[in-house]
């Protein structure tokens, strides 16, 4: 498999204090991208298949910000200047894999790869790179994210068993993330995923299949003033288990599904002293079916009305005393509460 792609972003987007008022700023940006990639999978024996393939893609962008201060109410309290400067840049990037497969047996495979990506900017985060209010200068120049990757595994497949299991680490460069308490998109420093990732299915009878998986995520700063540090959001362990009962065929079909995950890091704590997001798991039921081009379904989500968040944004950290004037903030957080028990029907039908 091999091909070319160009993608052409024009991105023009006018900012005001209100509708109908003059522009405070008006952002114009122009991203292309020229792609040549390739792709091939060798059966280099009956029970050996390797994978290679490379991408090389040239990146271009051209950023303008045109400032209207006169039409700017909070013009004369800015730390640093509003505008951000005109950016005209080309880069070239690639990314590879090479991987293989190979059947032991007809029971025990091993598989593997190792990989380089990249991840471009897009035009919505680059205008969010800087805060007038802050330190951080406006500017357009994100830094595209890079990852170096490998990970090795293997599967079995024994009758009615089936298991994938596999263990990945990721290097990665320049990650791009938006850090809530300055309001900006940033590059981090260095990080690091270290995963082990496992999923099962057992046919227990014709109509009844068990399904699960389970993960573990270790994802810390590798460099940098939070070295060591947990990334925020990232649970280290979460699964899933899953019952489905074909009760009538594919007319009447009953599901149960459990998920968990355990405590991890609010966003805006990369300093890791703050309050973590709370473990907690879900358990989900659905009666539904098909008939021809028909479809429906009954569900009742969050069975048990458990009260959990998955999202919170946590203050600055400020300790009790570090400024007299400014009260602590370590504790204090914003979270954004999920819903309790849940019913849904569904009807619907494909033409």
């Amino acid at each position: 498999l091999t091909g070319f792609d160009f993608y052409n972003t024009q991105y023009d987007s006018d900012r005001y204090e209100a509708p109908g008022d003059q522009a405070i700023h008006h952002y114009n940006i122009r991203q292309t991208t020229l792609a040549l990639y390739a792709m091939n999978t060798a059966s280099v024996l009956s029970n050996l298949d390797v994978s290679f393939g490379a991408r090389v893609q040239n990146n271009m962008v051209a950023a303008q910000d045109t400032y209207n201060s006169s039409a700017d109410p909070n013009f004369l309290f800015y730390n640093v200047s509003p505008q951000a400067p005109t950016l005209d840049t080309s880069e070239w990037q690639w990314a590879a894999h090479l991987g293989y497969d190979y059947r032991v047996n007809p029971v025990f495979a091993l598989f593997g790869r190792v990989a380089r990506a990249f991840r471009l900017p897009n035009a919505d985060e680059r205008v969010g790179v800087g805060s007038p209010f802050g330190l951080a200068p406006a500017n357009f120049a994100l830094a595209t994210q890079t990852s170096y990757d490998v990970e090795q595994g293997f599967r079995v497949n024994a009758g009615r068993f089936g298991l994938e299991s596999s263990v990945y680490l990721m290097n990665l460069n320049s990650e791009i993330h938006f850090i809530p308490g300055l309001g900006i998109d940033t590059n981090l420093a260095p990080t690091r995923r270290i995963g082990w990732e496992t999923s099962a299915t057992y046919q227990v009878i014709n109509d009844v299949r068990l399904r699960g998986g389970l993960a573990y995520t270790k994802a810390t700063f590798r460099e940098g003033e939070f070295a060591g540090n947990e990334i925020p959001l990232v649970s280290p362990w979460s699964g899933n288990v899953n019952l489905s009962w074909n009760i009538i065929d594919k007319l009447l079909v009953f599901d149960v599904t459990g998920r968990f995950w355990s405590a991890r890091r609010m966003d805006n704590d990369q300093a890791n002293v703050q309050p973590q997001i709370p473990a907690n798991g879900t358990v989900d039921v659905r009666l539904g079916g098909a008939y021809e081009r028909f479809l429906w379904s009954v569900a009742v989500e969050n069975l048990f009305n458990v009260d959990y968040y998955d999202y919170a944004i946590a203050s600055g950290g400020i300790p009790a005393g570090a400024f007299p004037a400014v009260p602590p903030t370590i504790g204090a957080y914003s979270a954004y509460p999920q819903a309790g028990r849940t019913f849904m029907v569904r009807a619907g039908a494909t033409f």
